[in-house]
């Protein structure tokens, strides 16, 4: 006759038992596991903040994150072949000013001496008004 399969009992000390694959190395920090899923960048981010609680796969991947990072801080400025990203002298001509460019320069500098001229104008206007208010004042005051 053959056996009835027993059916193992529920128990929460089995529950939130730690497997051989769950273990963190205490010299490293690290998580011993390969199998959890990489994190997102948005996972990550929200981890190095303390928002969200750390996970297997943060500290599996922190180490290779920092190398990354630090490798990408040494070539701020630079182009993909280690130049300086501002040199571009043997990819590219000179070149002279376009028509719509001189046009739209033309216009911003007519557009300047409109304004100085209207500024200069408005000055002359409160100048000679406060001359006339000057002038009646002095005139009542002598009648007085």
């Amino acid at each position: 006759m053959a056996k009835k399969p027993t059916k193992k009992k529920f128990s929460f000390k089995n529950m939130f038992k730690i497997t051989p694959d769950q273990k963190q190395d205490i010299a490293t920090g690290k998580f011993s596991s390969s199998l959890a899923p990489k994190n997102s960048a948005k996972d990550d981010f929200l981890m190095d903040l303390g928002i969200k609680e750390k996970n297997q796969a943060y500290f599996r991947d922190l180490e290779d994150r920092q190398k990354r990072s630090q490798e990408a801080m040494k070539n701020i400025g630079k182009d993909i072949f280690g130049r300086p990203a501002s040199d571009r002298s043997g990819s590219s001509v000179a070149r002279g000013e376009t028509a719509a460019e001189r046009a739209a320069r033309l216009k911003k500098e007519e557009l300047a001496k409109r304004k100085a001229k209207g500024q200069e104008r408005r000055r002359k206007f409160y100048k000679q008004k406060d001359e006339r208010l000057a002038k009646l004042k002095a005139k009542l005051l002598n009648l007085a």
